[in-house]
């Protein structure tokens, strides 16, 4: 019979053995790798697991190393996170205390940056009755790689720029999120290969651009890189750096490669070449130095210097020959044959600048400072290949750039019918032409002459300029009296057919180029640049079916103007004239004027009628003083210029049919002034004058009315102002804007 010792051991080991059968294990972890992008280390980072139930974390549990997780507890219903992070160096965690709501558990960088540690993760859901959890880790971070290839001996560094990212992940929601004022991070090298792990961009509809600063030769550039927001999300990307062509074509490629950590096989790549600038230690011009990208190396093109007029050094018109009293300024310009469209870098080899501005301010045409005093932009056709480069507002020493295509169609040489002059300087003297023949002068080329023609169907043309600069200069103490640098028809018998097209005027000792009584004539990309008080651009004297396109002119007298003048005999109509297309510059007197020569109404048939003006941008502006009629655009009915202009016994014909569409005026000094109407004092007649689509950009609080109209008691008949704006603000009769001397005097609409 057993005795009590061993019924009471019988006893105990049936408890001890039901109680273990009852005790149920915790569910185990396996981490998953997946050898084509697990990282190899991955078991070896830290690790914390966070235990989510109904909105609150109900445990946290930290783990010096992801092996030693091997079970969680954690039962059906609840959510389980895992992070692993590959070191300490910049990572951080809001809250790995149990017991707070889960939106509190964020993980992100320690100093608001987009650079952090790299990190991998997971998130499931607990089923009913699991006992086992097998998870793959996936990235929650980005890793970037950038290196240096063939660094040549001056490069200095790169560095990229890191904005627009995230900086934090929700342990919870598996969401990418910002905390605070993110710090622009910056990653750079030296040479050497770095690496860094990042929070994907912020959301957004636009590209995020990817900004890699270069130094090298102790400059600096930077080239930009727009990428898809959404293919840097758990990617892997790599910057090169690659210095193999710098050699030989002044520039270096940076390229990009991206593609998901999870999905190696697909690499899409993007590659930027950088252009470094190759300027002259000592440049050719010493004011400004310019380059062109043909799309394999920088290169360097000419700088000219020429004089311009400065009317705030000038407050009385005369002309001072010796420059004793500084009057005169120094501009530059540089001719450029390229495609387009075109890029383009200019540095200032004088002082440090602040700002830059490149106009017609209409172009759109921006600056990137490129570091060493140098800009870069692109021109992006030939129809707005024409610009002036204006550093802190300085536009008595700017720059202008006219930029064409090559003339492919042009002469290679002399002939009997044509006269020919190529790359290099000439001293041409006076150079006569005549009936049937063309002057060419190419690109590079640079003539000092002026031009005397006779006859009809004449061409003068060519990429080149036709220069005065070494002509006498002379005059009195108000005008000059030097010779025209083109002086067409010096037989002032009718002549037609004359054609000049595409050359740089520059200096003239007088008029830059008179057409007196011509039948037909084209004047299309013509430049000017002039400083002298009767150095006027363009004078149209008693001529008919002329075309004025797509020129540049700048001038300290008038740039355009229309003229029934007593230098003909008789004097005969200005008609059927079209302007259009062009930029002007005018330092003092008037831009386009009608008149002011307006013909002789005693002995004269001749008057202006039917002219057209469109499309044109006015650029400058100095001097809008009411002591004479002066404005970018203006209508001047005064004498045939044989005696007092405004008042006397000599009144003129009636000026009739004008119509001037589209015109811009782009920030002129605040002391000129837009437009204008001046009539002579005896009764006169001036009518159908229609002004439509007017637009005037003044950011320089000008200080006159836009409109002015002056009759000194004449008369204007079926005048139609529509549409005139003021910075967006329509014109009317009672503006502020418009300023009429007699207005029962003047019929005019407001549309």
């Amino acid at each position: 019979m057993p005795t009590l010792r061993y019924i009471i051991t019988i006893f105990l080991s049936l408890l001890i053995f039901g109680c273990t059968q009852f005790e149920e294990p915790l569910p185990s972890f396996t981490h998953i790798s997946d050898p084509e992008y697990t990282p190899e280390n991955i078991d070896a980072w830290s690790a914390y697991a966070f235990i989510f139930d109904n909105g609150t974390c109900s445990n946290v549990i930290y783990y010096s190393e992801l092996r030693e997780l091997s079970e969680i507890d954690a039962v059906e219903g609840q959510t389980v996170s895992i992070v692993a992070f590959e070191d300490n160096d910049n990572i951080s965690f809001s809250n790995t205390t149990p017991g707070e709501k889960q939106e509190t558990y964020m993980m992100g960088a320690k100093t608001n940056a987009a650079i952090v540690s790299r990190c991998w993760g997971t998130r499931f859901e607990v089923m009913e009755q699991q006992t086992e959890f097998r998870q793959i880790l996936k990235p929650i971070t980005t890793d970037i790689r950038m290196y240096v290839v063939d660094a040549p001996e001056t490069f200095g560094q790169a560095c990229l720029e890191l904005e627009g990212f995230h900086n934090a992940w929700s342990i919870c929601s598996d969401e990418y999120a910002t905390r605070g004022a993110i710090s622009m991070t910056e990653l750079s090298t030296t040479g050497e290969d770095v690496y860094a792990s990042i929070f994907p961009p912020q959301e957004s509809d636009t590209p995020l651009t990817l900004t890699i600063c270069t130094k090298i030769d102790g400059k600096d550039f930077k080239a930009e890189i727009p990428v898809d927001r959404k293919s840097l999300v758990r990617a892997s990307a790599e910057i090169c750096i690659d210095f193999s062509q710098y050699s030989s074509r002044h520039s270096f490629d940076i390229i990009l490669q991206y593609r998901s950590i999870m999905n190696p096989y697909k690499t899409h790549e993007i590659r930027e070449t950088v252009r470094t600038s190759s300027f002259p230690e000592k440049p050719d011009n010493r004011h400004y130095s310019v380059q062109t990208d043909d799309g394999e190396e920088w290169k360097n093109q000419k700088v000219h210097d020429a004089l311009c007029s400065n009317a705030d050094k000038h407050p009385n018109i005369w002309n001072d020959w010796g420059n004793k009293k500084a009057m005169r300024d120094t501009m530059s310009y540089c001719l450029i044959d390229t495609e387009f469209p075109a890029k383009v870098r200019v540095r200032k080899n004088t002082s440090s600048y602040s700002k830059v501005e490149i106009r017609p301010s209409t172009y759109g045409i921006q600056a990137t400072d490129c570091g060493d005093n140098t800009i870069e932009f692109t021109i992006p056709s030939e129809a707005q290949g024409k610009i002036s480069v204006e550093f802190d507002g300085d536009r008595q020493h700017n720059l202008f750039i006219y930029a064409r295509r090559p003339d492919v169609g042009k002469p290679t040489g002399s002939s009997g019918t044509v006269k020919y002059y190529g790359k290099g300087e000439h001293n041409a003297g006076t150079i006569w032409l005549s009936s049937g023949q063309t002057l060419y002068i190419d690109h590079g080329a640079k003539v000092y002459a002026n031009v005397k023609t006779q006859g009809s169907n004449i061409t003068i043309a060519g990429h080149g300029i036709l220069s005065g600069e070494k002509m006498t200069h002379h005059g009195d103490n108000q005008y000059s009296w030097g010779d025209f640098l083109i002086c067409h028809n010096t037989s002032k018998t009718y002549v037609s057919n004359l054609v000049i097209k595409d050359i740089t005027m520059i200096d003239s000792p007088g008029w830059n180029l008179i057409i007196p009584q011509t039948d037909g004539v084209t004047i299309d990309g013509v430049n000017m640049i002039s400083w002298e008080l009767n150095g006027d651009g363009i004078d149209i004297v008693s001529s008919r079916n002329v075309e004025i396109k797509n020129c540049f002119i700048r001038t300290y007298d008038d740039a355009i103007t229309l003229k029934c003048r007593f230098i003909v005999s008789p004097i005969t109509d200005v008609s059927n004239v079209n302007i259009h297309d062009c930029l002007i510059w005018a330092d003092y007197a008037r831009g386009i004027v009608i008149g002011p020569e307006a013909g002789n109404s005693l002995n004269s048939n001749g008057y202006i009628h039917n002219v057209t003006v469109k499309d044109c941008i006015f650029l400058q502006h100095k001097r809008g003083l009411n002591d004479d009629l002066r404005a970018a655009f203006a209508i001047g009915q005064g004498s045939d210029g044989q005696t007092a202009l405004w008042s006397g016994s000599n009144p003129p014909n009636t000026i009739s049919d004008i119509t001037a569409t589209g015109l811009t005026f782009d920030n002129i000094d605040r002391n000129g002034r837009h437009v204008a109407i001046w009539q002579y004092s005896s009764p006169v007649t001036m009518r159908n004058i229609r002004f439509n689509d007017f637009n005037v950009i003044d950011n320089n609080k000008n200080i006159y009315p836009a409109l002015t109209i002056k009759t000194n008691g004449s008369r204007i008949n079926g005048m139609n102002v529509r549409n005139f704006t003021v910075n967006g603000t329509k014109l009317t009769g009672s503006s502020s804007q418009t300023s009429i001397d007699k207005p029962a005097n003047v019929n005019i609409t407001f549309e």
